[in-house]
């Protein structure tokens, strides 16, 4: 399983950082992880055709995570168009928020041989655990402590599990998916000194971390307030590795 960080930012402009965006890859098959605006051409610079994803899940609803949504789909709809389903994976409210998409841009975010595919979302609960197969390999989701249907998203081939914490705020659900996970990617958008609901900060990453005991912590969505050295070295105290990596960064076993 190999995994590459396409934005490490967050909803605040960055130049060096896009909003949040992540590429999973598994058996020669690519999944999208979330999708703010400029992941498209972020997925381009590595060599991926964004069109010949095989699937996109997303964590929430929020701009920052899937205002890409569109220009992905309209993408596939231009010649020579996709003539296969999009599948998505995603928390409930997302099949409408994506049937309110299609009445707005409506035949330019449709494609395949007939012209009236689009995105087929296959909706994960907010009520409690859930998981599916998306293709080879293991999708396992818990409610986030967020809004617009936030979740938690474990990923599991090969005997081994990445996870992604999503924007949410400290929750014992995240705690019991990133235990013995090889990498847990976590939000980080508050300081200590200025926490923001809904978010996690440094302590609360570390207290995570020691109940977890993944083998890598990786850092992101740190809004501008944050002192990422200071992060990583409250989360350190752990014993885990931890950084914050950069866009285009990729970590494989």
């Amino acid at each position: 399983m190999r995994f590459t960080v396409l934005g490490t930012g967050s909803a605040t402009p960055d130049a060096d950082r896009g909003p949040a965006g992540f590429l999973v890859q598994h058996g020669g098959r690519s999944w999208l992880v979330d999708g703010g605006s400029g992941t498209l051409q972020r997925l381009a610079k590595i060599g991926v055709d964004p069109r010949k994803l095989d699937g996109a899940v997303y964590s929430h609803r929020h701009p920052d995570h899937c205002a890409d949504l569109v220009p992905l789909l309209f993408a596939m709809h231009t010649p020579p168009a996709r003539n296969d389903d999009f599948r998505v994976w995603a928390g409930t409210g997302f099949a409408a928020y994506v049937d309110q998409l299609s009445a707005i841009y409506e035949k330019w975010i449709t494609f395949g041989n007939d012209g009236r595919r689009g995105a087929i979302v296959r909706e994960m609960s907010l009520d409690g655990p859930d998981a599916t197969d998306i293709g080879g390999l293991k999708l396992v989701t818990r409610p986030a402590k967020h809004s617009a249907g936030a979740l938690h998203l474990r990923f599991e081939a090969d005997g081994m599990a990445f996870v992604y914490s999503g924007d949410t705020g400290p929750s014992d659900a995240l705690v019991e998916l990133a235990r013995g996970a090889e990498l847990l990617v976590c939000e980080c958008s508050g300081s200590d000194q200025r926490p923001v609901e809904g978010h996690m900060t440094p302590s609360a990453i570390a207290d995570l971390v020691a109940r977890a005991r993944p083998r890598e912590v990786w850092l992101t969505h740190l809004f501008p307030h944050v002192n990422a050295a200071e992060a990583v070295r409250t989360v350190a105290k752990t014993g885990v590795k931890v950084r914050r990596p950069n866009d285009l960064q990729n970590w494989e076993p």
